[in-house]
C-alpha cells in the first residue's frame, strides 16, 4: 500500500513534472543572458568573452552539431527516418545542452581568471556579498 492517497501522488508527481521543464528554462534563460554581457574588465573579458562566448558557445554548437549527426546515423531505424532523428537529436541537444554548456563556459572562465590572479569584478562582488 502507497504512504500516499493516490489523488495525493498523483498532484505530487504532477507538479514534480511540471516544476523539472520550468527549472530549466529558468535556468536556460539565465545562462543564456551571460552571452550578451560583455567584458569590461580584464576578468570580464577572459570569463564572458573566452570563457561563455568562446568556449561555452562553440561547445553548444558543436554538441547540437553531433546529436543532430548522432540521431540520423545511429538512432534512425530507416532513411526515411534520419531526417526526424536527426532534428530531434539537434532540438534536445539545443535545448538542454545549450544552458549547460554556456555554464561550463563561465566556470572555465572564472578558474582561468583565477589561475591568472585576475580580481572579480565589483559588481559580481556586491552581489554575492
Amino acid at each position: 500500500m502507497s504512504p500516499l492517497p493516490p489523488l495525493a501522488a498523483r498532484i505530487l508527481i504532477t507538479i514534480v513534472l511540471l516544476a523539472i521543464p520550468v527549472g530549466l528554462l529558468a535556468w536556460g534563460a539565465r545562462t543564456c543572458r551571460t552571452l550578451w554581457r560583455r567584458g569590461t574588465t580584464p576578468w570580464g573579458r577572459l570569463v564572458y568573452d573566452y570563457g561563455v562566448r568562446g568556449l561555452g558557445l562553440s561547445t553548444a554548437v558543436s554538441t547540437t552539431v553531433i546529436c543532430g549527426y548522432l540521431g540520423a546515423t545511429v538512432l534512425a531505424t530507416s532513411p526515411a527516418d534520419s531526417w526526424r532523428c536527426a532534428i530531434a537529436g539537434a532540438v534536445f541537444a539545443a535545448i538542454f545542452g545549450t544552458p549547460v554548456c554556456l555554464g561550463l563556459g563561465y566556470l572555465w572562465g572564472t578558474w582561468m581568471a583565477y589561475f591568472a590572479g585576475l580580481e572579480p569584478d565589483v559588481e559580481r562582488k556586491k552581489r554575492s556579498g
